[in-house]
């Protein structure tokens, strides 16, 4: 017979508890509502789960309680902003769903080792512990729900089969959902917590792949970084995803050598000459995340703020941060390999949640200093009027874009900004903005070079489609296929629309789609390239097949070519 303990029976009335929240959440209309009280069910919910009985030990209860209100109030505001909930392209609901995420996580790691920290603050081994079993334990959770509701189907299918369907409807009600997949990983999670060996064993086989792949991945920041004297910054800035790359490469070495680290009671299992390569690496990253934040601060240069690139900034402080603590690790060390990152880690991931909490505040918003600054640089002549995204500034950028549209608006219409000949256009890419909600009504077409006989077509909504909307587009004009008559070429500036087409003119002198160009990573480094000439039409070296009016194209390996 199965028995339920108390901690179980604990787990479950939680569960049962955030099922009916979700469940009221789900039919509340006001976004702001809706979220705030989803927010409230899972980030206290949780911690409650992982808990358990030291949510009465020495106050940490109101640091569960603390932890929720504020998280609550943000999202909150971040899902009543206005109506920007329903525009696509809306940058903060998404950026909050996603930090939200890691605040609540880091969160947690201190709440969970309050209870058993030795004076003022967690002890790092605690820290260490509750960091990495609670991914584990949160996955436990979702699988049994996986599990349990694949059974449910196959139960529903089967007597569906025998004409009864009844089940099927009872497992479809929203209620149901709701109550059923929280308590069962309510379940799930409570499993993970008692059974600390289980959660232990895949702790270390986790941590055992953290030790295999740390020279890996040293090797490759090494041989990367004294590469760079020799090949020059060039052909990082051509790819256009510099940062990322580079981000990415840091992120994965701190991974690995906190797993190898752990929480610095053990030793690291490697030779002497191993631990002096993974020590160098350690001194190369301050060079990547340099490189990463210029390559950032180039783009800003070039195009001005966006919250994303705001946000490009915060993520390269941090990585600088925790670059700079391993490098003060190595030259300083502290009776231990890598003695030092013990202070360093917790510092720098409360330093972390206190930035995310306060840029999605309206005080310190990303979306207040990047309209501002795309207003600036329009004024300042950095961003030409045709290039200006009046759309972005008006729907995309919230209350604090909406502010700034509406003040260079009736600037413009006063005669008080920019000059007599630029002001037209200005006045009338806002008015497009007006009538947008999310993408512009009308198409903002941008030729490179002289126009082609027939260019009128790419205005019409046959041939534009929705590729020129919001952000726009460039045209240019290429004999692409060498016959001495031009091709067309567009660009979409949308994130929605990547894909480069070509359009070619047919006989009786309507120009249709011919193809498109996939694999482009950014549109708008390919736009930069086309202004400056940097691009040219190349014959293939290996040609197309026709079989019975069938083309084959060529997939060229490339490691094989000379």
């Amino acid at each position: 017979m199965l028995t339920l303990n108390r901690s179980a029976k604990t787990s479950l009335s939680i569960g049962l508890a955030q099922g009916l929240l979700l469940w009221l959440a789900s039919v509340i209309a006001e976004p702001g509502m809706k979220f705030a009280l989803v927010t409230a069910v899972v980030v206290g919910g949780i911690n409650l789960l992982l808990l358990g009985d030291n949510i009465r030990r020495r106050g940490t209860g109101w640091l569960v309680l603390g932890l929720t209100v504020v998280m609550t109030a943000i999202s909150g505001w971040v899902f009543w902003e206005g109506d920007d909930t329903g525009r696509p392209g809306n940058w903060l609901p998404g950026s909050w769903t996603c930090f939200a995420v890691v605040i609540t996580y880091i969160c947690t790691a201190f709440i969970l080792s309050w209870p058993t920290r030795e004076g003022r603050a967690p002890r790092y081994e605690d820290l260490f512990r509750h960091a990495w079993d609670t991914v584990f334990i949160v996955l436990l959770g979702l699988l049994l729900n996986a599990v349990f509701w694949a059974l449910l189907l196959l139960w529903g299918s089967l007597f569906k089969m025998l004409g009864i369907v009844a089940l099927n409807k009872l497992f479809s009600a929203d209620g149901f959902i709701y109550v059923a997949s929280a308590m069962v990983f309510a379940l799930g999670v409570n499993m993970g917590r008692d059974n600390d060996r289980v959660i232990g064993l895949l702790r270390g086989i986790l941590l055992t792949l953290c030790r295999v792949l740390l020279p890996l991945s040293a090797l490759i920041v090494i041989v990367f970084t004294f590469a760079l004297p020799f090949t020059g910054l060039a052909p990082i800035w051509a790819t256009g995803y510099s940062t990322t790359i580079m981000l990415c490469l840091v992120a994965a070495n701190l991974f690995l050598l906190n797993g190898v680290f752990q929480d610095g009671a053990q030793n690291s299992g490697y030779p002497v000459w191993l631990l002096r390569m993974v020590d160098l690496c350690l001194l190369c990253l301050p060079v990547l995340v340099g490189l990463a934040g210029y390559s950032t601060w180039l783009r800003i240069e070039q195009y001005g703020l966006t919250p994303s690139r705001l946000l490009a900034i915060l993520l390269v402080g941090v990585m600088f941060a925790h670059s700079l603590a391993a490098v003060w690790a190595v030259i300083v060390p502290q009776g231990q390999w890598l003695g030092r990152l013990r202070v360093s880690n917790p510092a720098i991931a409360l330093m972390t949640v206190l930035v995310l909490l306060v840029i999605h505040t309206p005080w310190l918003s990303p979306l207040q200093f990047s309209a501002q600054n795309q207003v600036q640089r329009l004024i300042e002549g950095k961003t030409p009027v045709e290039r200006f995204d009046a759309d972005t500034l008006r729907n995309r950028l919230g209350a604090p874009g909406r502010q700034a549209y509406e003040a260079l608006l009736a600037q413009v219409e006063q005669g008080q900004v920019l000059t007599p000949e630029a002001r037209p256009m200005l006045l009338k890419r806002l008015k497009e903005a007006e009538t947008s909600t999310g993408h512009s009504s009308e198409r903002v077409i941008e030729w490179i070079g002289p126009k082609v006989e027939g260019s009128e077509q790419f205005d019409t909504p046959q041939i534009g489609g929705n590729a020129c909307r919001g952000g726009g587009c460039v045209l240019w004009a290429v004999d692409l296929d060498q016959d001495g008559q031009d091709e067309v070429l567009r660009v979409s500036k949308s994130a929605h629309y990547d894909a480069p087409e070509f359009f070619k003119r047919d006989a009786q002198g309507s120009w249709q789609l011919v193809g498109r160009y996939e694999g482009v990573e950014n549109a708008q480094a390919l736009i930069e390239k086309i202004r400056q000439g940097d691009v040219k039409v190349v014959k293939p070296r290996y040609q197309s097949l026709q079989v019975e009016g069938v083309i084959l194209d060529p997939q060229v390996n490339h490691t094989l070519e000379p």
